[in-house]
């Protein structure tokens, strides 16, 4: 995989730069814990915190931070390093299963290869089935020497008592839209106001803001989907199904609602984008300066001057009961089908 992918506890939430001060302290102060346990929601950063975790406690540079450039660090940028141990879901099952961990304690009765600190990363730990997670407690209160275990987690609720009172704890805060904004600008190369619409439509996720214009986590271009494309389309479609004035727009409805449920992978960035576009109308009326879509402006204005303020609201209502019915795996084409039409017919 790629990087780009008893302790007293430390829960209060925190930003990515305290938490890189207090591991960097803990790794000068060579009081490396048995175990740490990153929680916070997904694409915050953890397992990337994590790999830089143990390219510091290994970078023969000997400094605060790794310098990827000595053969350790190469080794784990690569995911070639014998000594980083690394336990994740599979993809065709729900739980991290018992057999799993003792894999991982079998190769723990070796002493490292070649690593000072031997890491082993349980991504989604609170995945782990409770044998699991017993399995792992023993390895906890005998740990090996010169290992730490690093667990990352959404809901440390599911996680046993016992093994969080093993952790020290870091809990990952997702970047604001504002954040987003500044690295999509000097760090992509992105103008400001593209950066603000992609931004604030992606929310706190930055991997889905570069998926939005159509970029990987490095900067490169993504060909498999014009996301930039496609956005522009849906709102097109969305304006147009709201201000058409015959019953065509009843057939754009069904049309729209049909190409989409045609490509269920795409359903839930459809949503979002949609969901922001709603979110403009019922802006526009008050505050037309502080809409996303910013390139759609003209489009919102005239769509404000047709429709009352709580035709708006009833769609965001709308809206938001079509998510609740695909969140509970209703049809797709049914769900969008009611959605669409009842906006055209307004």
């Amino acid at each position: 995989m790629s990087i780009d992918q008893g302790m007293s506890a430390f829960d209060q939430k925190t930003d990515i730069s305290q938490i890189g001060s207090e591991l960097a302290y803990i790794i000068q102060a060579d009081k490396i814990p048995n175990a740490l346990l990153f929680s916070g929601e997904k694409n915050t950063g953890k397992i990337k915190r994590a790999f830089e975790f143990a390219k510091t406690c290994n970078c023969i540079a000997d400094t605060l931070r790794p310098c990827n450039d000595c053969l350790p660090c190469k080794k784990i940028n690569a995911g070639m390093h014998p000594d980083i141990l690394q336990v994740s879901l599979s993809e065709k099952k729900k739980a991290i299963s018992i057999s799993q961990i003792r894999e991982i304690g079998l190769l723990l009765t070796a002493k490292p290869n070649e690593a000072r600190k031997r890491m082993v990363l349980i991504e989604d730990a609170d995945k782990m089935n409770v044998q699991a997670q017993n399995a792992l407690l023993k390895m906890l209160e005998e740990p090996p020497e010169n290992t730490f275990f690093i667990l990352t987690a959404t809901h440390t609720p599911t996680l046993l008592p016992t093994i969080l009172s093993r952790c020290r704890q870091f809990r990952f805060c997702p970047p604001s839209c504002h954040e987003i904004q500044e690295t999509l600008v000097h760090q992509y190369g992105i103008v400001p106001k593209k950066a603000y619409i992609f931004s604030q439509t992606a929310g706190s996720d930055l991997k889905k803001a570069l998926m939005f214009l159509n970029l990987d986590a490095d900067g490169k271009q993504i060909i498999e989907r014009d996301w930039q494309k496609q956005r522009t389309w849906i709102i097109e479609e969305i304006i147009g199904l709201v201000t058409s004035q015959n019953e065509s727009k009843i057939h754009r409805g069904l049309m729209l609602a049909q190409k989409l449920s045609m490509d269920p992978d795409i359903i839930l960035e459809a949503m979002t984008i949609i969901n922001m576009v709603l979110r403009d109308l019922c802006v526009f009326k008050y505050s037309p300066e502080k809409i996303v879509n910013l390139d759609f402006f003209d489009a919102f204005k005239d769509i404000s001057q047709m429709h009352v303020y709580n035709t708006f609201l009833g769609w965001v209502k709308d809206f938001h009961e079509t998510e609740r019915r695909l969140a509970s795996n209703s049809s797709i084409r049914l769900t969008l089908d009611r959605f669409f039409l009842k906006l055209s017919m307004v």
